[in-house]
């Protein structure tokens, strides 16, 4: 068996967090006065369920005992791929949980996957984390889809990148084409650079660090990666929330491939902004909590946080020289909560790394 104290304490958090009545994993734990309490969100489940499987498959490969049987739970997930035919990152979910536990694609996710490569360069609803997840998909699937997926590094590159700042667009249209999460950025940099690696794609290498390394300017000095960025000035619109899942999973993701490449100059940043959760952060505290195997889902400012107020403080700091600062208490807190995917992720990035021990062997993990 593997021996790492943070690959253990994730499983046992998804153990936690599974209802094998349903073969699935609950949308999200909450603490609710001092007990946890599930709450259920059945599209959510399903993506969350697939992101638990394929972490879970990592670690089994890695020599890690685990509580089900991935394959078996994903042929049983797959038979509702039909509720989430208008969802790219649904379908594209379910291709690269497949391709990653190696199993059979069900017929029905794999036609409703070549109707999407077909539409990608015409579909208005392609988020940025849709079409890295499709990237991801054909990478690691057979030739053919290999060849499809330098199509999409291609539409990516000219609809998605930004020349001027490097940074990414969530959405082609509309507003969100000028506000962008660090959720959209971390995916396209991971299928760019793992797309890199698997073929040895120069130009996706090269767009992927350039992605890279703009995050890592703009990273905050406890570690912290920014919640939303401004694409057109490529500044940090707004810190938070501070999600932890992106500082010990999403980040780790496109850094680890980075490092991989030969740019051992990502490991620091790596290594800082995950021991942001371990209490290295504003908040001095530690988003680790043992007894229920979680990590806490976030920081985020106390009081007013409507949409509309999010987006005049994003306002402010983009066209009226105000600072994205990072707050301290009592004006930020920490919401108590994991959601159903974030203990899964970072299987995927860590499982059967021997690197990071300094990390994965904190007193935190004891539980």
């Amino acid at each position: 068996m593997e021996t790492n104290r943070f690959i253990q304490f994730c499983i046992k958090g998804l153990e936690k967090a599974h209802l094998p009545s349903e073969n699935l994993f609950s949308a999200s734990r909450q603490l609710v006065g001092d007990r946890m309490v599930y709450y259920r969100d059945r599209r959510n489940e399903y993506r969350f369920t697939m992101n638990a499987l394929m972490g879970l498959q990592k670690a089994k490969e890695q020599g890690n005992d685990i509580f089900l049987d991935p394959e078996a739970d994903f042929h049983l997930m797959a038979k509702r791929i039909h509720e989430m035919a208008h969802s790219p990152e649904d379908i594209a979910a379910t291709l690269w949980t497949g391709r990653a536990i190696g199993t059979p694609i069900p017929q029905a996710a794999e036609a409703l996957f070549q109707s999407l490569l077909t539409a990608a360069p015409r579909l208005k609803n392609l988020s940025a984390k849709g079409l890295a997840w499709m990237i991801i998909a054909c990478v690691t699937g057979d030739k053919k889809h290999v060849d499809r997926a330098g199509t999409l590094v291609k539409l990516a590159e000219s609809k998605y990148i930004s020349d001027e700042t490097k940074l990414v667009r969530e959405h082609t249209a509309g507003i969100r084409r000028n506000w962008s999460s660090f959720g959209a950025h971390a995916y396209i940099a991971y299928a760019l650079l793992l797309y890199a690696r698997r073929t040895g794609d120069g130009r996706a290498a090269g767009l992927g660090l350039q992605i890279v390394r703009k995050l890592v300017e703009l990273q905050g000095d406890d570690g912290q990666w920014a919640w939303m960025y401004h694409v057109p000035t490529g500044k940090v619109a707004d810190f938070y929330p501070v999600y932890s899942v992106h500082q010990y999973a999403y980040a780790p993701f496109f850094l680890l491939e980075a490092v991989d490449l030969g740019h051992s100059e990502f490991r620091e940043p790596l290594v800082r902004g995950f021991r942001w959760i371990l209490g290295n952060n504003e908040m001095k505290e530690t988003m680790v909590e043992p007894k229920h195997h979680i990590v806490w889902r976030r920081v985020f400012r106390a009081g007013l946080n409507a949409k509309l107020v999010k987006i005049f403080r994003a306002l402010a700091v983009i066209h009226y020289g105000v600072k994205a600062d990072i707050e301290k208490p009592p004006a930020i807190q920490i919401d108590r909560q994991c959601w159903g995917f974030e203990m899964a992720l970072p299987l995927l990035a860590f499982a059967g790394r021997k690197e990071f021990d300094e990390l994965f062997c904190d007193q935190s993990f004891l539980s």
